[in-house]
């Protein structure tokens, strides 16, 4: 019986929303003219995320905060990415942490939280 409890065990982070997937390897993130989508997932420690500029204008996505980058130090594109261009990082610290797009960070927000 404690066996089964145990393996049942879930991350404070994945039950506060039980019907988001816990996604691990590589997770995508397209960016539009509406902004990132999808705008929150969960993913585990070591999941790549790939962030892919679907817009024909270019985008940034980047650590919060505006304009510093610097909750997350090294997720930051760097650049803004043009039509088709992707930026890709390993979330390797677990927690929650929220990014935006640099060139029009008051609209086009998320997050990523990560699990062990």
């Amino acid at each position: 019986m404690l066996l089964a409890a145990a393996c049942n065990k879930t991350s404070p982070a994945a039950t506060n929303n039980p019907n988001q997937a816990v996604l691990s390897g590589t997770a995508e993130i397209q960016i539009t003219a509406s902004g990132f989508n999808p705008t929150d997932i969960t993913v585990k420690a070591g999941t790549v995320v790939k962030f892919i500029n679907m817009d024909t204008v270019p985008h940034w996505p980047a650590s919060n905060p505006h304009p510093t980058h610097t909750d997350l130090p090294g997720f930051d594109a760097l650049k803004g990415l043009a039509n088709d261009e992707s930026y890709s990082f390993t979330f390797t610290q677990v927690g929650k942490w929220g990014f935006h797009d640099h060139l029009n960070p008051i609209d086009n927000r998320g997050s990523i939280t990560v699990v062990k």
